[in-house]
């Protein structure tokens, strides 16, 4: 069997423990960018800490090419791994020395300086790497535990981030590390402590971000960073590129994605697409912490334009809240219950799902309905009285066994029948802003028929805004424009595949408002409401358009189709 073959026949056996090899185009492009930063050593210790099928092992081999003498390490968990890995490096580089470790990386790193399987391990050159995504629901609670306690980790923990952590401590004074994670990373408000201690553990070089390319078969969506270890003579700034798909047309051309990335502009590729490449530098708003996005000078001069033109954000309005999680849909949520149970429960109320979104207003079709078993008493959230709902009993106690079985609610010390995120009883009888989380525009709604929200959704009602509640349509009238999009796309800079945005708590709460006594906010507002009442769609399709416009001059600025 040749290496190649067997090379992808081992990946397919790997992918349920976390494992997406890397495709030989992104491992050359890694090794190729790690090299331009090394130094010209002559003598070289190189290592991957989940070696896998040694894809970006022989990739760096490659690139240092002759008249160097080269020690690999790797490390993986998995010992077939191990076995073809060597197999892979004796056949193309027969003549390096090699040390494979059917170990834990993360072990090595938290005893630096021991042998491991009698061999002396030194600190490393050069590292290249792509650790595996496992996320605290696979790792288990102890793991993620044990992980964040070693490595200083904080909020939900991946093993990937105790990776790129772990490798301050195995990595020379002057070496580089090359590493391919999940871009998730740069943007979403849990690994805000990652990114601070990466920020102080290392002088980054550089970020590519391959956004929706689909370099991997699985749905990760791709970033590389180079680094070395924080100097005194530290870096100022970090290189930053991102390349996402787009549908303008392009004379720049090349053979891939990573091919691109190295250009500026709209780049088109022989796999037909055409591909939306920015350069720039790293840039956060106020602390490492906050997300990373890249800073040109027209996209910094434009966002500082808006910032100097907001009267609020969303978030300071009301807090963007996710709906609610049953953790039994089949037993709480139905389309018809009469005719699937044959009764209605006295505890049912409409629910809100992404089935029914639409722009300014729930598109036409039937509502879910869900058992909703919450109230307020005494101004408090609680449980309802389940004996006084003889209906609701009835049934909830025929599902009584797989409502049991759900062990982290009798943990909590709640009650059996209960849902499990049902957010505040109280707020669903106010009028809210309903919206879409993964959709291509953004799709935000009012709400005024007292619904509950379901957890594929997001909301929002007014908290603060004491005036009026015609708040809330002037939050409508701009979260729905194509201002909001190209604010979403310059300061997140985060896209799914297929240009699908995800609109949530940590982008949506940082949406900017005009003031609202303004006038034109007050046509914006009128505009709003006139779309909700509207029902011929040619007309509602000619007032979004007018308003549209608007939202650009409530901000001064020029008009962008």
């Amino acid at each position: 069997m040749s290496a190649t073959v067997e090379r992808y026949e081992h990946v397919e056996c790997r992918k349920s423990e976390g494992a997406h090899y890397t495709p030989q185009k992104l491992s050359q492009f890694v090794a190729s960018r790690i090299l331009e930063k090394s130094n010209n050593k002559k003598k070289l210790t190189i290592a991957d800490p989940a070696i896998g099928d040694a894809e970006l092992i022989l990739s760096l081999l490659e690139t240092i090419g002759e008249g160097v003498e080269v020690e690999v390490f790797g490390f993986d968990v998995n010992a077939e791994s191990i076995e073809l890995s060597k197999r892979r490096i004796h056949q193309y580089f027969p003549n390096v020395k090699i040390n494979l470790i059917n170990g834990d990386f993360l072990d090595f790193c938290l005893n630096v300086g021991t042998c491991l399987e009698d061999i002396s391990i030194p600190k490393f050159d050069l590292i290249i790497a792509n650790p595996p995504y496992i996320r605290t629901q696979v790792l288990g609670s102890e793991k993620a535990q044990i992980l964040a306690k070693n490595f200083g980790l904080k909020g939900r923990v991946d093993i990937y981030q105790a990776f790129l952590v772990g490798m301050s401590k195995c990595l020379e004074e002057d070496g580089i590390a090359g590493v391919i994670v999940s871009n998730r990373f740069l943007t979403t408000k849990g690994t805000g402590e990652l990114r601070k201690s990466l920020f102080s553990l290392y002088d980054i070089y550089n970020i590519w971000d391959f956004g929706d390319t689909k370099l991997f078969e699985a749905a990760v969506l791709p970033a590389v960073l180079l680094f070395s270890l924080k100097s005194e003579n530290n870096i100022s700034e970090t290189e930053f590129s991102s390349i996402y798909e787009s549908t303008e047309e392009s004379n720049l051309y090349a053979d891939t994605p990573v091919d691109a990335v190295l250009l500026d502009g709209i780049v088109k590729c022989a796999n037909g697409k055409s591909y939306q490449v920015k350069r720039g530098k790293l840039v956060f708003d106020s602390e490492p912490k906050d997300i990373w996005r890249i800073q040109d000078k027209d996209s910094e001069k434009w966002l500082d334009h808006i910032k100097n033109n907001t009267w609020a954000e969303f978030g300071d309005i009301g807090k963007i809240r996710v709906g609610v999680k049953t953790t039994a849909d089949n037993v709480f949520i139905k389309d018809f219950w009469k005719e699937e149970t044959g009764f209605e429960p006295e505890l049912l109320k409409p629910l809100i799902t992404h089935h029914v979104a639409g722009r300014f207003k729930q598109a036409k079709g039937e509502t879910k309905k869900i058992l909703y078993t919450h109230e307020v008493r005494e101004g408090k959230k609680k449980a309802i009285d389940i004996e006084q709902y003889p209906i609701s009993k009835e049934y909830l106690l025929q599902h009584r066994e797989q409502l049991e079985a759900r062990n982290y609610v009798i943990k909590a010390k709640r009650n059996w029948y209960e849902i499990w995120v049902p957010q505040n009883p109280k707020l669903w009888l106010e009028k809210k802003i309903v919206f879409r989380d993964i959709c291509e525009e953004p799709t935000f709604w009012i709400d005024d028929k007292k619904s509950v929200v379901n957890g594929d959704c997001y909301w929002m009602t007014n908290e603060t805004y004491s005036k009026s509640d015609d708040i809330l349509w002037l939050i409508l009238a701009v979260a729905n424009s194509k201002f909001i999009e190209k604010f979403y796309d310059i300061k997140f800079n985060n896209k799914l595949y297929s240009n699908k945005r995800r609109f949530i708590s940590q982008y949506v709460e940082k949406f900017p408002l005009p003031d609202p006594d303004s006038k034109i906010s007050l046509k914006m507002i009128n505009m709003a409401k006139e779309i909700f009442n509207e029902e011929n769609q040619e007309k509602s399709d000619s007032i979004q358009a007018k308003l549209n416009e608007l939202v650009w001059e409530a901000f001064y600025l020029p008009i962008e189709s």
